[in-house]
């Protein structure tokens, strides 16, 4: 079986903690090295590659998306500036905000994102990380 997996690199993060909101507690949007946050002419912010969204525990957690933009001027600028007319939300309970914040904030950067288009499976991943050796103790 071949998988097509949407596959995306991210270096920052912004995060919002939401009070009295029905389901969604949090939200870490996740950012590009070169992508800079910016209002467009309307107001909106450009798109960050992946948001993760962060549930009740005992809520019913919605599928992973991927979000494609429709064709108009602001994913035009998208696409020229960034290369994307897409981004992806993962879903996970609010009992893995620390650790998904953890690895955000102490993982080698850059992070990627990873999600299956079909199946909508997917996750972060770190990059290849060096094991330090052994140091002797005199």
């Amino acid at each position: 079986m071949i998988y097509d997996y949407q596959i995306r690199e991210f270096t920052n993060y912004s995060l919002c903690y939401y009070t009295n909101n029905n389901d969604c507690i949090a939200k870490i949007n996740c950012y590009s090295e070169d992508q800079k946050i910016e209002r467009l002419y309307d107001g909106t912010v450009l798109s960050p590659v992946l948001t993760i969204k962060f549930f009740k525990n005992n809520s019913g957690i919605s599928p992973n998306e991927i979000i494609e933009y429709g064709l108009n001027s602001n994913s035009e600028k998208l696409r020229e500036k960034y290369g994307l007319v897409w981004k992806m939300n993962l879903h996970y309970p609010l009992s893995q905000f620390n650790d998904i914040i953890s690895i955000l904030r102490y993982e080698k950067k850059p992070l990627y994102l990873f999600l299956e288009r079909d199946s909508l499976k997917g996750g972060i991943s770190t990059t290849a990380e060096l094991i330090a050796k052994e140091q002797k103790c005199d």
